[in-house]
């Protein structure tokens, strides 16, 4: 297992590694033909996106698929919210980014000052040094004023809840385009993975329940949540690499071209699923 783990982790990492190579010379500050705010916004979500990608590869490589599955459920999020940003009209385009990466940030500044002053409200010795920290979070009213910039708790509300996982996703359900479309069907995926970052009873359960079968389910299913994890990474990182394109005016054949030179790896990577249905549920025959 730990060589096959090891050679899905690295075909993968050099599978998402060319779709990056391509997107670079639109990420680049020196590429003139998107709006320059938009562009480097978008950037960012991309190459975080794609870093966080990469961290997770090496723990499915040490086959820690558990932690690896928390950090996909960001890169799940962040390539929905970058697939939010990037359609659309410019000028839609270009006030999403700055909801993104300015309105947002600023109505959260404003709640860490909320949380900051109500735990130094609280503690013995609230000018003790080590509470520095928290002293920076604290904003003084005409700071307060700016952040909000004349939005009141329900335009704020609002905003929050149009850049929400389930609302986005909502949205994309009713897109004319069948690629966001299905888009909308990664809240499963997305709800269970939650179960594992708020180690909640599902998630510690389904952890526990794992490990109490046999050896021969347990490779199975390990080798299958893998496959699906290493699967997802790559998917998302195509996504992000087709809207980037299709925003830019070029052509994605690209996209396909990269993926034929991965054929012996996504062939591992059904195999593995289709080992993990038929050990899980029994063999299922196309009628």
């Amino acid at each position: 297992m730990e060589r096959v783990l090891g050679t899905w982790a690295g075909l993968s990492s050099h599978f998402i590694g060319e779709c990056f190579d391509v997107a670079k010379p639109y990420l680049d500050k020196q590429y003139r033909g998107m709006d320059p705010y938009v562009r480097f916004v978008s950037a960012q979500l991309f190459i975080d996106c794609h870093l966080s990608s990469e961290s997770s590869l090496i723990l499915v490589r040490e086959a820690k698929e558990w932690d690896a599955d928390i950090i996909i459920r960001s890169v799940m999020e962040g390539t929905i919210k970058y697939a939010f940003i990037m359609s659309g009209e410019e000028s839609d385009v270009r006030q999403k980014a700055f909801e993104y990466w300015e309105q947002l940030p600023n109505f959260a500044a404003i709640r860490h000052h909320d949380r900051a002053m109500a735990f130094l409200s609280e503690v013995a010795d609230p000018d003790n040094p080590e509470w520095i920290p928290f002293k920076k979070l604290i904003l003084n009213p005409d700071e307060i004023d700016a952040l909000r910039d004349g939005t009141n708790k329900k335009d704020r509300s609002c905003l929050e809840q149009k850049w929400s996982f389930s609302e986005i996703t909502r949205n994309f359900s009713q897109s004319q385009s069948g690629g966001l479309k299905l888009l909308s069907h990664l809240a499963h995926g997305y709800g269970m993975s939650s179960h594992l970052i708020h180690k909640d009873g599902d998630g510690v359960g389904m952890v526990w329940e794992r490990y109490g079968r046999n050896e021969r389910e347990q490779s199975a299913v390990k080798l299958g949540h893998c496959a699906r994890i290493v699967s997802d990474i790559c998917s998302f990182s195509q996504l992000r690499l087709f809207q980037l394109l299709r925003f830019c005016g070029q052509d994605t054949d690209v996209i396909k071209e990269i993926e034929s030179r991965y054929d012996l790896l996504f062939d591992e990577l059904s195999k593995a699923s289709k080992n993990f249905t038929e050990v899980e549920y029994g063999r299922v025959d196309k009628k």
